[in-house]
Parts: structure tokens; C-alpha cells; sequence
């Protein structure tokens, strides 16, 4: 099983499970991700967290990433991207930042639970990541994410990208 989580308004093809809780958009599956998580362990070969986290509060992405692992097959992998405020912050000093500053930090409010509850960082989701169990955690770079993984739009440097392993691969 393929998963999008927190898919928002990118709603993923190609055999992705998309799964939210409080976008108006298109998704498969509705779920809270602060509640027990309806997939069986073993059951996920790939998850794709894209611009999610940051919508949590930080412990309770911790929690999810700890929910989550256990679910992950031992050759599957999980795909983290998120803003990165601290790069954000020294473009925006630079004057080469293609958003405001503000929407990074604080979320757009597209709909309710469009806020950020927290100020992402690469250093913060690997020790996420780390808390929780995941091993081979690697900052990958937007850049540098595989095709395969629905990421929406791979040209905005200010992205963090990071990559782990559940620790039964």
C-alpha cells in the first residue's frame, strides 16, 4: 500500500491511498491522525507525509511517527517534506524567498486546520524521526526526492525533504 498522507489539496494518481481529516479537497480516506490509525502493521509499503507535520502539534507528529512505523513493511520507506523555517529565514534575509515568510511559519488557512503549529525544520523532523524509532534517516534534499514520491512542486529550496526506514528492514 501506497500512502499520501495529510494530502490536502494534491490529491496523489498512480495507486496512492490519499487520506486527510480536515480538507474540503478530494481524498480517499478521512482519518485522524491524533486517533488509532486504521491500517494493519505490515500493511504500508510507502508513506508520503508532504507539508503535514508542521500541521500537528509536535508532539502529536511524534506520536504519528511512532504510530506509523510498526505499519511500514521491512523494505518500505517513509518521505517527510515540510517547510524548512530556518532556510526560509536566511533566504528571506537574502532576498531570494519566493513566499512570504509568514505562510511558512504560520500555514495558509486555507481551511480549518490549515495553520502551522509549529516552526519546521530539517534538524526537528529528523529528531521526530529519530524519537520514533526510524532508522537510516537521511536529508535527502527536495531536489533529489525520486519521481515516485508526490511531491507538488520540487523547486522551492525553502523545502526540507527526509527520508527513513523502519527498523525491521
Amino acid at each position: 500500500m501506497l500512502i499520501n498522507l495529510g494530502c490536502g489539496d494534491r490529491y496523489a494518481e498512480g495507486g496512492w491511498l490519499n487520506v486527510d481529516f480536515g480538507s474540503p479537497y478530494r481524498k480517499d480516506l478521512t482519518v485522524d491522525l491524533t486517533s488509532e490509525l486504521p491500517w494493519l502493521a505490515g500493511s504500508i509499503l510507502h508513506v508520503y507525509l508532504g507539508h503535514l507535520l508542521e500541521h500537528l502539534t509536535y508532539a502529536d507528529a511524534g506520536r504519528l511517527l511512532e504510530r506509523l512505523q510498526p505499519l511500514i513493511r521491512p523494505e518500505g520507506q517513509i518521505m517527510v517534506v515540510g517547510p524548512d523555517c530556518e532556510v526560509a529565514q536566511q533566504m528571506a534575509e537574502a532576498g531570494t524567498l519566493d513566499v512570504t515568510l509568514d505562510s511558512l511559519k504560520y500555514g495558509a488557512d486555507r481551511w480549518a486546520g490549515d495553520r502551522h503549529e509549529w516552526e519546521c525544520t530539517a534538524a526537528q523532523v529528523v529528531d521526530l524521526l529519530e524519537g520514533a524509532g526510524w532508522t537510516d534517516i537521511q536529508n535527502v534534499g527536495i531536489q533529489n526526492v525520486a519521481a515516485f514520491w508526490p511531491v507538488a512542486d520540487r523547486r522551492p529550496q525553502w523545502q526540507c525533504a527526509i527520508a527513513a526506514r523502519s527498523p525491521g528492514h
